[in-house]
């Protein structure tokens, strides 16, 4: 199977490659180029192109086409990027575990503001939760440690999800609904608009999903009924200015198998989370600018998993913060500060120690970007934290850049970190208050390369060493377990090389060694060793279609169980067309798993085939489905 795997992804990758010697006609519109501007990497505006770190974006225009139905789905595909999800949704109690180059210390922001859930260890980051993709202007992916900007929990990078908003005068609304089989239903409405200084959104989404069949055609027991809500009002102060208030809800239901897909006992659950944040952008000076954040997240759940019908996991969970950065800039000179504020808490947990238990953290940072020459520049930086449970922490970093010319820019980055354990890991029945925070220090290297007007490519390698790492021991109790080392890279290309044609395509190489003789490399098999991803798109006036390929190589699940070494690898293609028969109206179709691929997203234990009830740990990703739909935007 292994050699199967490798001379497709060698196959793809001649293929791909071999488009890029196409000479271009021109450049079709929305293409982003490395000339376009992202925010996350140094949390100011800046060319993508002279952002010396490895950021990642996913395009309105990609969500747009692609139809994807959360954020999960569309980060899913970004190199270096893995989702490990325990349903079909990522909707559900256990879900959404996210690992950056190989570390699940990721944070995870809307508009700049954290939402991380910090709680029980059933909730990870749920981000197939969060926001509506129809709200979404485009997600940007910071690939690397980022704690001075960032603080505890980015050692893996960040995820930063920026909303749409109104910028000229007048009204729009889209409809979008689509079937599919799988009992799977979707509708949509967003509506935004400006009229004089008053700018708004309002979205509300129903999901509905049934059992499915995996790739051996086997029944697995899955439902989802959500609902999602938001409604944004802004006011512009002039001058670059402007104040927000976003409120956004989210409610389901849903039932998985208690351990995997064979189970046929169910779980259920039902989740209710909503935000509310307020957010002051102001131009002070020419020179200066201010951002000023106020934000209350809150998730209540209730999940049997591993208990009866009657007995229920209950939770009540809430993150209260305030930010507030200034950006001075000059010629040559851009010098970022600001503090951030949070506190977690878990109000309602009925017979666990956790309840009424909380953290809270304050930082301040600094940052400063040099330009030294019109070629070189540095970028010191540093970031105190005081922990309510683990004190102080700070952590420097630095960056060199080398900006070649208008197309090439190297990059040289030290950047420390801390991971302060959240309270699922401190507290409760497998609780560990003497736990110690996770420490480490990224080193990287970077280029940022144009090609040509549609042809860019981006290259990273990293070494990342961390010391008191999160386990846990044979009781489930968390412990701290020595060191590690990971090392790995990533290439990517994209290339638009026709009007019509485009095409890109994406390696990552992790690699951390087995913290122990009875464990596998990445954190005993859980992560990939090698990940492929491509993608082909066409497109004319009226219609377009994308072909995307995402291929796993190595990743091997538990030392002590080597079935999972026979599903170690495998490929999965997705295909999605729109067609635009009226200036009004698109219809569109989605097919998941073209080939019927068998595979977990899961880096399970045991094989789907082990002895006993061990074969229902196994979680089957859905087989070949498809969906249909259709769209009016007026």
């Amino acid at each position: 199977m292994n050699q199967k795997i490798l001379t497709a992804s060698l196959a793809a990758l001649v293929l791909t490659t071999g488009a890029f010697s196409v000479q271009a006609e021109s450049t079709p519109p929305n293409f982003y180029s490395l000339n376009e501007v992202v925010v996350t990497a140094s949390r100011t505006p800046e060319k993508k192109i002279d952002a010396n770190a490895d950021v990642a974006v996913v395009t309105s225009k990609e969500i747009e086409e692609k139809h994807f139905d959360n954020v999960a789905q569309a980060v899913k595909n970004v190199p270096g990027v893995f989702i490990s999800s325990h349903g079909a949704s990522g909707q559900v109690g256990n879900s959404d575990q996210i690992y950056i180059n190989g570390s699940p210390n990721v944070v995870v922001l809307v508009d700049g503001m954290r939402r991380n859930t910090n709680g029980n260890f059933l909730m990870n980051n749920s981000i197939a939760e969060l926001v509506n993709v129809a709200s979404i202007d485009h997600i940007e992916v910071l690939k690397g440690s980022a704690s001075t900007l960032y603080g505890s929990d980015a050692q893996g990078g960040v995820i930063n999800i920026i909303t749409k908003k109104a910028k000229e005068d007048g009204v729009s609304t889209t409809l979008r609904t689509s079937f599919g089989d799988n009992s799977k239903e979707s509708y949509n409405l967003y509506n935004e608009g400006k009229s004089d200084k008053v700018f708004w959104s309002v979205e509300a989404g129903k999901e509905l999903a049934g059992d499915y069949k995996d790739g051996w055609g086997r029944k697995v027991i899955n439902h989802l009924n959500a609902e999602h809500y938001n409604v944004k009002l802004g006011y512009d102060l002039g001058n670059d200015s402007d104040i927000t208030l976003n409120y956004e809800k989210y409610k389901a239901n849903y039932t998985r198998p208690d351990q995997g897909s064979t189970s046929i006992i169910s779980d259920k659950g039902k989740k209710d989370n909503d935000s509310i944040s307020l957010q002051y952008k102001a131009r002070l000076s020419e020179k200066l600018t201010n951002q000023f954040s106020v934000y209350r997240n809150k998730t209540t759940f209730k999940d049997n998993y591993g208990k009866s019908a009657y007995d229920l996991w209950a939770m009540d969970m809430k993150t209260t913060g305030i930010s507030d950065q200034l950006t001075y800039t000059t010629n040559n000179q851009t010098l970022t500060g600001g503090v951030d504020w949070y506190k977690d808490e878990i109000p309602y947990y009925p017979g666990n120690d956790v309840e009424g238990q909380s953290t809270h953290n304050i930082a301040f940072y600094l940052q400063d970007k040099i330009d030294l020459t019109d070629q070189w520049n540095i970028t010191p930086g540093v970031r105190v934290d005081h922990h309510s449970m683990f004190g102080t922490h700070t952590s420097p970093s630095v960056s060199i850049g080398y900006k070649q010319n208008d197309r090439t820019n190297y990059y040289l980055n030290y950047k420390s970190f801390f991971v302060a354990p959240n309270m699922s890991k401190l507290y409760g029945i497998y609780g560990n208050p003497d736990l110690k925070p996770q420490e480490g220090n990224t080193i990287e290297f970077g280029v940022n390369h144009t090609f040509s007007d549609s042809f860019t490519g981006t290259f990273n390698i990293f070494h990342t060493h961390a010391k008191n790492l999160f386990g846990s021991d044979a009781a489930w109790k968390p412990i701290n377990t020595g060191k590690a080392n990971v090392n790995g890279f990533s290439l990517n290309l994209n290339k638009e090389f026709s009007q019509h044609w485009n095409t890109s395509i994406g390696y990552t190489f992790i690699h951390s060694p087995a913290t122990a003789e009875y464990y596998n490399i990445n954190n005993n098999g859980i992560i990939p060793e090698s990940t492929l991803n491509i993608n082909v798109g066409y497109q004319t006036d009226k219609f377009n279609a994308s072909l995307s390929g995402y291929g796993i190589m190595n990743r091997y699940g538990n030392k002590a169980n080597d079935e999972m070494r026979n599903y170690a690898n495998y490929w999965v293609w997705d295909l999605s067309a729109n067609y635009q028969f009226t200036k009004e109206a698109t219809l569109f179709a989605r097919v998941n798993n073209i080939f019927d691929q068998f595979y977990t997203d899961v880096g399970s234990s045991f094989g789907p085939n082990a002895a006993g009830n061990y074969s229902e740990q196994w979680y089957s990703a859905p087989g070949r489905n498809f969906e249909i739909g259709l769209q009016f935007q007026f």
